[in-house]
């Protein structure tokens, strides 16, 4: 198995701000692996909340030679169970990666988009949500704006003045609106919060506490009117069922979880536990954001705009269309690199 990585430097259309951190540029990984002569794409967005970065990118990379032999199922076996799991634990972005590449060739080897070889209806991908990160109230005013084919908004809080902010997203936009806190709020302020945006029809909010104080989390989770949806509180599959009484559903991120592999895992636990999922992003290219979107019919929610949000994505692959995902009919995940101007 051939290996190659090329790293991305994306640039957001808007400096991304939550309650943590503003991101100026977002530096991704492509991988692309090759199996007799087909090829499959995957992505690395290395979130830093995780420990990792560009650095540890590469030094896993550096890590993976002369260990990727087998066949594609072989290989999704061994980073999902086996040697390779170990090797790359801290290393979820590139497990991810490899992965969803792995996939996109057993599409390609069989002539399938990837929705088809998983079972999935194309037509149940549900809409996603168009992420308006923390700024100043006339920036505020052009996201929502510019956010005129979206029906759903995801609003950014857990700040000093975000209230006023998401008064004035409602008023501007008239959408269904989602709130993401990002930890930033304590249990009291939570829970005041929750209240608020009951009144105000938001549809969920998200890891509104940090995901380490989890008797606050199961304290919200009772009381609050409005459903609290878990993301830093939820990596991996045993997660979901030690979580479950912390929140009313859960945010899978492939880049946090490692992939299509322990994502469909983690979908099933959800089922199980009685929990809602969405599916989430970082800030990643198409070839990310296309891959979890093969996962979407499956799912309740989902916010995959982490391609809409950047000015240089370089591949092409799900749509928008009416607010909802469009999957690509193309074999595997369906991306394609942009043809250069």
């Amino acid at each position: 198995m051939k290996i190659t990585v090329e790293p991305i430097r994306l640039t957001p259309r808007h400096p991304f701000r939550i309650s943590r951190e503003t991101q100026l540029v977002r530096d991704v990984f492509v991988f692309e692996l090759e199996w007799e002569g087909i090829v499959g794409y995957g992505e690395a967005s290395p979130p830093p909340y995780y420990g990792e970065d560009a650095k540890t990118v590469v030094e896993a990379v550096g890590k993976l030679k002369k260990r990727l032999h087998g066949d594609p199922e072989g290989l999704q076996e061994r980073i999902a169970h086996g040697d390779l799991r170990k090797i790359l634990d801290r290393h979820a972005s590139v497990r991810a990666a490899l992965d969803t590449a792995l996939w996109d060739i057993v599409g390609k080897r069989a002539g399938k988009p990837l929705y088809e070889i998983l079972g999935l209806d194309p037509a149940r991908t549900p809409a996603t949500s168009f992420t308006i990160g923390i700024d100043a109230p006339e920036v505020i005013d052009r996201k929502v704006d510019e956010a005129a084919a979206y029906h759903i908004l995801k609003m950014k809080m857990g700040f000093p003045g975000d209230l006023a902010l998401l008064d004035r997203v409602i008023a501007r936009s008239g959408k269904t609106i989602r709130v993401d806190a990002n930890e930033g709020w304590d249990v009291e302020t939570a829970l005041q919060m929750c209240r608020e945006l009951a009144e105000k029809r938001i549809e969920f909010v998200e890891q509104p506490i940090r995901h380490e104080n989890e008797e606050d989390l199961r304290t919200l989770k009772r009381l609050s009117p409005i459903p609290v949806i878990l993301d830093e509180s939820v990596r991996t599959v045993d997660d979901v069922s030690a979580r479950r009484d912390q929140g009313h559903g859960i945010n899978i991120k492939l880049m946090k979880c490692g992939g299509i592999t322990p994502a469909l895992a983690m979908i099933e636990s959800a089922r199980r536990e009685g929990l809602r999922v969405m599916l989430g992003c970082m800030i990643e290219t198409s070839v990310g954001i296309t891959a979890a979107a093969h996962l979407s019919p499956l799912v309740d929610y989902a916010d995959l705009d982490g391609n809409l949000l950047v000015k240089n994505d370089p591949f092409t692959g799900v749509t928008v269309q009416n607010g909802k995902l469009v999957l690509p009919d193309g074999a595997g995940l369906g991306v394609t690199r942009r043809v250069s101007a």
